[in-house]
This record gives structure tokens, sequence and C-alpha cells, in this order.
């Protein structure tokens, strides 16, 4: 039962950023399927941009440019749109933290 629990949070805060993200920029074709493959490129990007790069600020950057350009070939969108795309779905992923972080503190007091 844990198990289901962790992947369900996992994608609740991986994929649904993604397409919610899709959906505000009206992008056609973003099933979660779609979505959960571009949360997969998004991991990939990330990886190689610290293993190029290191940590920090800057290798955060150039994942999420290469992001954005795996978005924009896998839902078939321009650069632009893409890299907007990323940047929504991060933008998701921290307010969902953010609540998530806010609720947990609300039922522990």
């Amino acid at each position: 039962m844990e198990v289901l629990i962790a992947i369900s949070l996992l994608f609740l805060f991986t994929v649904v950023p993604v397409k919610v993200g899709a959906n505000i920029l009206k992008i056609e074709g973003a099933t979660l399927g779609v979505c959960f493959i571009g949360v997969l490129l998004s991991i990939v990007a990330n990886v190689l941009a610290t293993a190029f790069i290191g940590e920090g600020f800057f290798p955060s950057v150039v994942a999420l440019l290469i992001t954005g350009f795996f978005f924009s070939v896998l839902f078939k969108t321009n650069t632009v749109t893409g890299f907007v795309l990323a940047t929504i779905s991060v933008g998701v992923q921290l307010g969902l933290a953010m609540a998530a972080v806010g609720l947990g503190f609300a039922f522990l007091g």
C-alpha cells in the first residue's frame, strides 16, 4: 500500500504539472502518457546538465533550456512554447510542494 501511495504522489508532483502547463498553453495531444515521457526527458536533461556542468543554479537553467527543447519536439510546438511549458511545470511543482508543506504544518499543529 505504501508503494502505491508513493507512486501516486510521485505522479502527482511530476506528471500532473506538465499536464496542467500543457492545458494552460492549449497544446493538443498532451495526454498523460506523453506528459510522462516529457518528465522522463526532463530527468535526462537534468542528469546531463549536472554530469557535464556540476551542481548549482547554472546547471538548473541549462537543464530547463534543454527540457524546453525536448518539450518542443515532444509536443510538436515551437521552442519558446516548449520553454514556457517547462517553466510553467516547474512553477506548478513548486506550488504543489508549498501547498503540501503548508498542509503538513497545518496538520501537525
